[in-house]
């Protein structure tokens, strides 16, 4: 795996969903969210997360005391 696809990973936090992490995916690849989808928050189970900010693909992010990354450092 290259370096960027890592980085890129590691930003991405392991609670948030849209309706693309659940399309099949023979590949096995990881869960990268399109910008463009509806999302939500697996902890809350809503459109905000734990730190009663809203879930998007951009705000979710390490500066958030709720986000986990998906590949651990």
């Amino acid at each position: 795996m290259s370096d960027s696809v890592l980085n890129s990973l590691k930003k991405v936090c392991k609670y948030h969903r849209s309706k693309a992490y659940y399309i099949a995916n023979d590949k096995g690849d990881f869960y990268l969210p399109d910008a463009e989808s509806d999302c939500w928050c697996l902890m809350t189970q809503g459109p905000v997360g734990p730190d009663d900010k809203f879930v998007s693909t951009g705000e979710c992010n390490s500066s958030r005391p709720c986000f986990r990354s998906q590949i651990p450092d």
